[in-house]
């Protein structure tokens, strides 16, 4: 199964735009979705207060997992990850973030969570 097929999953079961993200991932990582899931759990609907993505920080941190290290030497994969979330949506912040006409902003939260895992599983390969 995909990672996008993943968190579509955990998204339908009600689990965050970041724990579903990071959820996806669990397997690469030798992670308990447990895990995922407790780690991300204050991260939806932007930090609960309209911040950065949940989807946006649940890729973070599986991009931290895999890349991160005590001097950062890898921040660049970070970077360029925001920057496509950044050209694709136009912000990072959930409060920002615009749904188009005949949507909700809720509506959206798939697509902003089916794009970081395909960025992710695509990242991984």
């Amino acid at each position: 199964m995909s990672f996008e097929e993943q968190a579509t999953q955990l998204h339908d079961a009600h689990w965050n735009c970041c724990q579903a993200v990071l959820g996806c991932c669990c397997q690469k990582f030798h992670m308990e979705p447990e895990t995922a899931f407790r780690l991300g759990a204050f991260f939806g609907g932007g930090m609960r207060c309209g911040e950065v993505c949940g989807a946006v920080t649940g890729a973070l941190m599986a991009l931290g997992l895999a890349y991160g290290d005590e001097n950062n030497r890898a921040s660049q994969k970070s970077h360029a990850f925001l920057k496509a979330f950044r050209d694709a949506y136009g912000h990072l912040e959930c409060k920002e973030l615009v749904a188009p006409p005949g949507m909700t902003k809720r509506q959206m939260c798939p697509v902003y969570i089916n794009f970081a895992a395909k960025y992710l599983e695509d990242e991984f390969r």
